[in-house]
């Protein structure tokens, strides 16, 4: 019986800068009001998801967000786990000179952009949203960072990001970077992935890993897929999700995932025969 149901948001329930659609709103209340736990799997935080959830703090009440550092069950913030403050420092020194190229960080007391010259971030099209808060690696703030991303933007087209994530795994063995599926990292303490918030998250809700639904698409995803009985994968996920996953439906921009979010709450355990039998007909 599926007692809790989680998804990743960007190319996954969301494609870029759309809201959640009508479809799959309606379908969470659904799911919520028969008593099954819902939330988002992002690595993003909580004002930038619940923007993507129209501001409905209903779809919210569970939630692994920043890559499961940050866990919420019953609307609360129950468990945070920071970053490694001079890994960060180091990272944001290593690509100080590469155009194009910043790193980011957020924490309860605010967010910081460094790594980077004000004349290399104005050239970007989403670091140059936060200049004001740009600043000298050694300036990185000391208090808990919770949410930290190497970007790869404008100008740094010829730039391997593939190559240079190594470089920083090999100089800052506290810090991992996992892919979202851009040219962008998201930076983790070493080991850490969704699937370490998923089993605190359950142990808090009593739930086991033949109760859970998770939707994916990218590496970032890769973890908490492979953790659980049913992982399910959009058609536009990386191959290596695709593998990974149990379950298979259609593609994010089709809405996907609302509509195997309508399946849930109307069949329950029999969505999954539903999607397995579209898979073998097409």
């Amino acid at each position: 019986m599926v007692k809790l149901v989680l998804t990743d948001m960007d190319n996954t329930l969301v494609s870029f800068r759309h809201p959640v659609s009508e479809r799959a709103l309606g379908a969470i209340h659904r799911l919520t009001d028969q008593g099954v736990f819902f939330g988002p799997a992002s690595g993003r935080d909580w004002a930038s998801v619940l923007e993507s959830f129209c501001s409905d703090e209903a779809c919210m009440q569970t939630a692994l967000l920043s890559n499961g550092k940050k866990i919420y069950a019953y609307g609360t913030l129950m468990n945070q786990t920071s970053m490694d403050r001079e890994s960060i420092v180091t990272m944001a020194e290593m690509v100080y000179d590469l155009p194009g190229v910043y790193v980011s960080g957020r924490g309860d007391q605010g967010g910081f952009i460094s790594g980077t010259t004000r004349e290399s971030l104005m050239g970007t099209f989403w670091g140059s949203k936060r200049a004001a808060e740009l600043c000298e690696p050694q300036d990185i703030p000391h208090w808990p960072i919770i949410t930290a991303g190497l970007h790869f933007e404008e100008g740094s087209e010829g730039i391997d990001n593939v190559a240079w994530g190594d470089r920083v795994r090999a100089a800052c063995p506290k810090l991992d970077l996992i892919s979202p599926g851009s040219r962008m990292f998201d930076c983790v303490p070493k080991g850490w992935s969704k699937a370490s918030g998923l089993r605190v998250l359950q142990i808090l809700l009593g739930i086991g890993n033949d109760e859970v639904v998770c939707f994916g698409d990218s590496d970032n995803d890769y973890q908490i897929l492979a953790a659980i009985d049913h992982s399910v994968a959009v058609a536009n996920a990386s191959d290596r999700v695709r593998d990974v996953a149990r379950h298979h439906i259609g593609a994010c921009e089709d809405d996907a995932v609302g509509r195997a979010l309508q399946d849930l709450a109307e069949l329950g355990d029999d969505a999954f025969e539903k999607w397995d039998a579209a898979r073998q007909d097409s």
